[in-house]
């Protein structure tokens, strides 16, 4: 049996506290990411008006944000507002905190060949950038948080075969009066 003196294990523990300090203070950076990334999400939590165009013509939807499966995602709900809806669909966005993006499902009445795909994307302040890369051609939503009115817009672009992006729809997401 080994004794330690006070002057070694002050010295062990300099040194251990000097190769793990990085670690602590990027697990609090981490942390912190994920917080604020996942604040963000929860901005879209609640009920919401959502008007909009698709295809170049006006459409109508009522929505619905809630954190879901433990808080894991935020589920946006979206439906058709007309009588008898002729589209709805469940957006899952979450977090990764580990590769410090967001993922994305869309699901919806079309089944389960469009929720293949799981699209990945990043926030840059009030916008986050999911791609969706279909096989067919890649779809672009942008999420857009407007902090002074608390409403979003979100347009949905889809990739053409030279590269280029078109918008395939536009909303905007107000809270109902």
């Amino acid at each position: 049996m080994s004794i330690i003196n006070r002057s070694t294990l002050s010295t062990s523990m300099g040194v251990a506290m000097l190769l793990f300090a990085p670690l602590a203070s990027q697990t609090h950076a981490d942390a912190q990411a994920a917080d604020d990334d996942n604040a963000f999400l929860n901005q879209l939590q609640g009920t919401w008006d959502m008007p909009g165009t698709f295809g170049g013509k006006p459409v109508h939807y009522h929505a619905s944000g809630e954190r879901v499966l433990q808080g894991g995602f935020l589920r946006l709900h979206m439906v058709d507002a007309e009588p008898k809806p002729q589209y709805e669909a469940d957006v899952f966005i979450g977090f990764d905190a580990q590769r410090h993006d967001f993922i994305a499902h869309w699901l919806d009445r079309f089944g389960a060949a469009g929720a293949r795909v799981v699209a990945t994307g990043k926030r840059n302040g009030p916008r986050l950038v999911m791609t969706f890369p279909y096989t067919s051609g890649a779809f672009r939503d942008t999420f857009t948080f407007v902090s002074d009115t608390g409403a979003w817009s979100l347009l949905l672009e889809s990739q053409e075969p030279n590269g280029t992006w078109s918008t395939f729809a536009t909303y905007s997401l107000t809270r109902p009066k």
